[in-house]
């Protein structure tokens, strides 16, 4: 006979989400705090770091001076450097992701350096190009068009490389989602595996992901059946429980980027998370205040009560952020209300 008092309680889908989110949280706590109380002063040896020989150490250097934020602006020269000139594509990509950190209009200034060699003869170049621009994140989305355009390119890893740097950037979603989705029809297997991924991993789930996907449950690579499957079982945008999640996560400093970012690719469906986004706008991180004021422009209507507090901001000091609000202002006023349903007779 079995003791139902003493039997362990199964958790729920939603309970374990909070769980997990509890353990990220707290572990980004203790090394936000580490930063916090040490990072700074380790700035100038970290500078000297990114000029090592070894690539290894300056991909380290770049990664925690990412860490460290805006107060590593000391840095900003040599991680330019090392984002547009360096021999070694991960310690590339890796100072492109330290700058968007620690100073959005140098993290977009590589971004312009790098958008031309999309187009370059040199097939490693174009392969380059697209990996450091992923990753700058979403704060490369006016390399977006510039992207699709190597959605067709002859070489599958330059195919391959431009879909990740897409899904990384996520915004805007409509396109993006529909480069994917025509990557699911690539003649390379390598491709076709690479959009599966980024659906699974990266970008939200959405109705037509969800008819494109169904598929590949049934096909006979294993590896493209389970990435299905893992994209097919996340959270659908209208899950209120997954809003609820990612709106928790914003008042969380450990994960308020990736829940900004997951809250603006979801447009209008996230609109429910408007008053914890509000605060952000005065983030002392540029880079937080840019996907706040991306996240409140993607939810339109939703985000009316968001105006003000937009236009409070107007003078922010980070000339990309801005903008940034300037536009999000517009895509809200501009965008068609919903007509009111009829009450039924």
């Amino acid at each position: 006979m079995i003791d139902n008092a003493s039997s362990p309680t199964v958790l729920t889908p939603r309970e374990v989400r909070l769980h997990l989110l509890g353990f990220v949280l707290f572990i980004g706590l203790l090394g936000l705090w580490y930063w916090l109380s040490a990072g700074a002063r380790a700035v100038p040896t970290l500078i000297e770091m990114l000029q090592d020989d070894d690539p290894s150490t300056r991909i380290v250097a770049a990664e925690q001076l990412g860490q460290v934020g805006p107060p590593a602006q000391a840095a900003i020269p040599t991680l330019l450097a090392q984002a547009m000139r360096d021999g070694s594509q991960h310690a590339n990509s890796t100072a492109a992701a330290a700058l968007k950190s620690i100073d959005l209009t140098a993290a977009r200034q590589v971004m312009t350096h790098l958008i031309p060699r999309l187009q370059d003869q040199d097939v490693q170049q174009r392969r380059t190009a697209c990996a450091v621009l992923g990753s700058l994140g979403p704060v490369a989305k006016p390399a977006v068009p510039a992207l699709l355009a190597l959605v067709h390119d002859p070489d599958e890893l330059v195919r391959r490389n431009a879909l990740m740097a897409l899904a990384s950037i996520g915004i805007p979603s409509t396109p993006i989602v529909a480069a994917l989705l025509d990557g699911l029809r690539d003649s390379s297997s390598l491709v076709r595996q690479t959009a599966v991924a980024q659906l699974a991993f990266t970008v939200p789930l959405t109705q037509p992901v969800i008819t494109a996907l169904t598929p590949f449950l049934n096909d006979p690579d294993a590896s493209l059946a389970t990435l299905a499957r893992r994209a097919l079982d996340k959270a659908q945008p209208d899950d209120a429980a997954q809003i609820e999640s990612l709106g928790m996560m914003v008042q969380h400093s450990a994960a308020r980027d990736y829940a900004l970012h997951q809250l603006a690719q979801l447009g209008p469906a996230a609109g429910d998370a408007l008053l914890p986004v509000l605060p952000l706008l005065q983030d002392d991180r540029p880079l937080i205040r840019y996907l706040a004021a991306e996240t409140l422009g993607a939810m339109g209507p939703a985000a009316k009560l968001a105006i003000q507090p937009l236009q409070q901001r107007r003078e922010d000091p980070d000339p990309v952020v801005r903008d940034t609000i300037a536009g999000a202002i517009t895509a809200i006023e501009a965008a068609p209300v919903p007509a009111a349903k009829e009450p039924r007779p």
